[in-house]
């Protein structure tokens, strides 16, 4: 990539840093899970990010993958922070630790085979640069997974499809048990949004974060 694109060592850092700008200044869009039906929020985030990944493969210039890359950054944060958020429809507090543990666990697992998996993939004479053949076989899977999660999504206990009529009867009550209804979305509550934003732990959340981006 260095060479295709003539990057310098600190254009590939900034390269790296965009990213993380991006994240942190679109990190309010998280709360467009409570407006838009999970389901269109969250398959337009994997979308735009599998589109994005995609569109880098043909990026001829450092301009070019500073957008890309930026543009990377938004549609990520818009989408994990809202996985808990639906997780919560399902299980309580109590079972939620395990459910996000593993769903985190996802990207560093990931990371154990990413090595070997970039070598199979570029091994051989691919007919294009290899970083361009990586990012078609990391984006066009995840723009097919944006349909998939669209029309398999479900939007509450209520419409999920895998669910019978009984379990979605258990997992509604067990929703209004732990936050006095089954589902969250429609409107934003700016009372709980003004106690989040007055919440210490956040803040400290927040400045923790900028600073491992910082540093990195």
């Amino acid at each position: 990539m260095e060479e295709d694109l003539d990057l310098s060592s600190s254009q590939y850092q900034w390269l790296l840093t965009i990213f993380y700008i991006s994240y942190i200044v679109f990190g309010f869009l998280a709360i467009m899970w409570k407006v838009v039906p999970p389901h269109v929020w969250a398959a337009g985030c994997v979308f735009v990010w599998g589109l994005v990944s995609t569109v880098q493969a043909a990026t001829t210039s450092w301009g070019g993958m500073m957008a890309l890359r930026f543009l990377m950054g938004a549609a990520e944060i818009a989408y994990g922070p809202g996985v808990p958020f639906l997780l919560s429809f399902f299980y309580l507090r109590h079972e939620l630790g395990l459910r996000c543990g593993l769903f985190l666990s996802a990207a560093p697992l990931a990371n154990t085979f990413a090595g070997a998996l970039a070598y199979g993939i570029t091994s051989g004479n691919p007919g294009m640069a290899k970083w361009r053949v990586l990012f078609l076989v990391e984006g066009l899977p995840t723009v097919v997974m944006a349909a998939v999660a669209f029309f398999f999504l479900p939007d509450s206990p209520e419409k999920a499809k895998f669910l019978n009529e009984e379990e979605k009867a258990v997992a509604r009550a067990r929703g209004v048990a732990q936050a006095g209804a089954g589902t969250r979305i429609g409107a934003i509550n700016w009372k709980e949004m003004l106690e989040g934003l007055m919440d210490l732990k956040g803040w400290i959340l927040g400045v923790s974060l900028t600073t491992r981006c910082g540093d990195t």
